[in-house]
């Protein structure tokens, strides 16, 4: 390692201004480099020429100046002397870049914040009252079976009116239409591999980080004006909250994008990275580098970063990536300062418990899930018991009709909230990120075309609806990756990271099974208006509401009465995971919960009926 900072040897910077603060006629920038000798401002004056600007050194290791001017969109740079070594550098802590990330820049936050909030129509009690759903900018819009303008940009998720060419809802609209409440959305946060100025050039989901301030700018559609794609990062949630969906930023603060070019080490070498005792490089990540979340610097840059998009862009939560990588006392304390600034703010992650460089009971994992009882966690245990093993395409879940363990299954169901006889994972139900597929690895479609590769294509797509309402209809919190409504295929793709247009919405496809689109239209609106005790955070609801059988003919039912319950007196949800139909008798008259059943003040009671092959149906009674 080239230099050890001890923790004597530097004093960490706690004010809020790092970086340029952009004043009309003047800017301020600070930036925190306790190994620098000197640091020099390289800042553009004119038409791309720079001009050098010694810094003042104070107290905290940080480095200052205030230079008159106007400075808007300008870019800059520092020049930093470690150790007698000159190296340049961009702004760690920077809010603007360049076109195609040369340079950082200089943006005035002022100008976003008189885009004044949205407040949004509903309330969030809990993270149960959440659907999420996952979307990538780029992929949401590109599809060319639609009439979205904007393709690929920001602003063209927000579009309204848009159709499909078949004349369904696209866009916005069809958001709106499935019923979601969140959407959550691939990094935003400035990142290599897309090309600003010619998309088609590169792709990519945006794993890569460079900074994690400023903003990715191959989304705007003016990429060379700094100010333009934070204008329109704002104005894109903005938006959606005015059509009451929330907004879920996927944030990447495990690692870098190669980490030696990065100004984070150019800045303070080996500080913001973590290292094994022996010396070696921690790297669990995948990515070459582990990021020191536990420095006192790199949990403020985190928490800073954090609550930037929350103050100033109103973003409603953080989905993180390997926050098993990054430590437990950051990830609670990242949720408290954000709290302060958004009550119903949502944080969770993926809990895999990496082998980093960091005592295990101090990783953000689920393994550590006890503490840290206001984060949730994707639950693959839920996934694999439903969907199948991931990485074994030919190993069948419940949902494709595996039946042999049925305790698993309602250990599944339950969130793993409650000893059934497993172990519970979580405290809470919101912890449990119900889902059977993300954005990683193959679809739950191309999955089960290997699975259940001696089915039919249109029993398959029932078996993707049974999956979808199992999540729908679980305790947690339903999480669904863009086009798994619509059983959309990455033609047997698993790590399509940056193949371009296989990860497209296809709007052609909207088209062709809008039937499973009003299908998951009506599951979503029966568990956020009809069925409240999915929306309940109490781990022993369930346990004390709901029974479980299986009923001789392999048909599993899960009985419910109680005050947890209401409006209703009994609820029944049966399930079918074969590929026959099957016949029942229920124990009294009930009413079929349907979409006609929503709106209607009549019933039809029903005491034998036939659920479909690979079917959920659920059953009500209400106190007349």
């Amino acid at each position: 390692m080239e230099n050890v900072i001890m923790e004597k040897d530097y004093v960490p910077y706690l004010r809020d201004d790092l970086g340029a603060t952009y004043h009309k006629d003047y800017t301020e920038f600070v930036i925190w480099a306790p190994l620098s000798s000197e640091v020099i401002l390289n800042l553009e004056v004119k038409n791309g020429k720079f001009k050098e600007y010694p810094m003042e050194k104070e107290k905290y290791n940080s480095f200052r100046i205030k230079v008159k001017g106007n400075f808007l969109n300008k870019k800059y740079f520092y020049t930093v002397t470690n150790n007698g070594k000159k190296v340049n550098t961009n702004d760690p802590w920077g809010k603007g870049a360049s076109f195609n990330s040369e340079y950082s820049a200089v943006v005035d936050l002022a100008q976003v914040d008189k885009l004044k909030k949205v407040p949004l129509a509903s309330k969030m009690n809990s993270y149960t009252d959440a659907i999420i759903y996952e979307l990538h900018i780029r992929d949401f819009t590109e599809d060319k079976h639609s009439d979205i303008e904007d393709k690929r940009h920001y602003l063209g998720v927000v579009e309204k009116g848009r159709l499909t060419w078949g004349g369904h809802p696209a866009g916005l609209d069809y958001l709106k239409f499935l019923g979601i409440t969140h959407v959550q959305i691939l990094p935003i946060h400035d990142f290599l591999g897309a090309d600003d100025a010619n998309p088609m050039r590169g792709y990519n989901w945006g794993y890569n980080p460079i900074s994690y301030f400023a903003l990715e700018g191959s989304y705007s559609n003016h990429p060379e004006i700094p100010q333009s794609r934070l204008l329109e990062f704002k104005k894109m949630v903005n938006e959606l909250h005015r059509n009451d969906i929330r907004v879920i930023i996927d944030v990447v603060y495990n690692h870098v994008y190669e980490y030696k070019n990065t100004s984070w080490q150019k800045l303070v070498p080996d500080y913001f990275f973590r290292f094994h005792p022996d010396g070696r490089l921690a790297e669990s990540s995948g990515c070459g580098n582990d990021f020191a979340s536990e420095t006192p610097m790199g949990r403020k840059m985190i928490i800073d970063s954090l609550k930037y998009l929350v103050d100033t862009f109103d973003v409603d939560g953080f989905r993180f990536d390997l926050m098993g990588i990054i430590d437990v006392d950051t990830i609670n304390m990242a949720y408290e300062e954000c709290k302060k600034l958004k009550e119903d703010v949502m944080f969770y992650g993926e809990g895999w418990n990496m082998p980093t460089a960091l005592p295990e009971e101090k990783r953000a994992s689920a393994d550590n899930a006890k503490d840290m009882p206001n984060i949730g966690f994707f639950n693959d245990t839920f996934r694999e018991i439903i969907k199948g093993a991931t990485f074994d395409l030919h190993n069948k879940g419940f949902a494709a009709g595996n039946n042999d363990n049925f305790e698993m299954v309602r250990y599944a169901m339950k969130g793993c909230t409650v000893h059934s006889p497993y172990p519970k994972r979580f405290l809470y139900p919101h912890q449990s990120i119900n889902y059977v597929e993300c954005h990683d690895n193959h679809t739950i479609f191309d999955k089960f075309v290997v699975s259940n590769s001696d089915e039919p294509e249109s029993l398959i797509l029932e078996r993707i609806k049974f999956a979808n309402t199992i999540t729908m209809f679980s305790f947690g919190v339903p999480f669904f990756h863009m086009g798994q409504e619509i059983g959309q295929s990455k033609f047997g793709l698993g790590n399509s990271y940056n193949v371009v247009r296989v990860n497209n919405m296809s709007w052609k496809l909207v088209d062709e099974r809008f039937a499973m689109v009003a299908y998951f239209h009506l599951a979503a609106k029966l568990r956020r208006e009809k069925l409240p005790l999915f929306h309940s955070d109490d781990p022993s609801v369930f346990a004390n509401t709901f029974k479980a059988e299986r009923w001789p003919n392999g048909i599993i039912c899960y009985s419910a009465d109680g005050p947890e319950i209401a409006p209703y007196k009994k609820l029944l949800v049966l399930m079918n995971n074969s590929a026959e139909d099957k016949h029942f008798t229920l124990d009294d008259y009930y009413v079929y919960l349907s979409a006609k059943d929503l709106s209607s003040k009549t019933h039809t009671y029903v005491k034998n009926g036939v659920i479909g092959a690979s079917v959920i149906q659920i059953y009500f009674q209400k106190d007349e």
